[in-house]
């Protein structure tokens, strides 16, 4: 009788086991605080979340962005649910580059895509505080 309690606590472990591993990442149980658990490059010294402390922060002046003419025309994005957000692709990318130059950057980016964060309620969502 005890091997058979035994046996079930085991099957019961390595079937949590199993699910916790084979998940996608949330922000629940698999949230931010064990991404790096679950991903080892979600560990580095660059990660969201980033809480940017105002008080500890010194002001700096920097020229203006300037954004490619591609910027006043109208685009075109396919859009795609994965699951945990909605991500956008521009359709003519090649055609029509968005790009961002100017604010201190050292060199011009590009756009590749853009996601949505939101939350339950007016206080979660965000990757990021300010």
């Amino acid at each position: 009788m005890f091997i058979r309690y035994i046996l079930i606590i085991i099957s019961l472990y390595l079937h949590s086991l199993n699910a916790a591993t084979s998940s996608h990442w949330n922000y629940d149980a698999l949230g931010p605080d064990v991404w790096s658990d679950l991903y080892s490059t979600c560990d580095g010294l660059s990660q969201s979340p980033i809480n940017i402390k105002t008080a500890c922060t010194t002001y700096q002046e920097f020229a203006a962005f300037s954004f490619s003419s591609a910027y006043d025309l109208a685009q075109k994005f396919t859009l795609t649910n994965n699951g945990h957000t909605i991500s956008a692709e521009q359709v003519n990318a090649s055609a029509y580059p968005l790009t961002l130059t100017g604010g201190g950057l050292s060199e011009p980016f590009t756009f590749v895509n853009f996601h949505l964060h939101w939350g339950r309620n007016y206080k979660s969502g965000s990757e990021h505080q300010l």
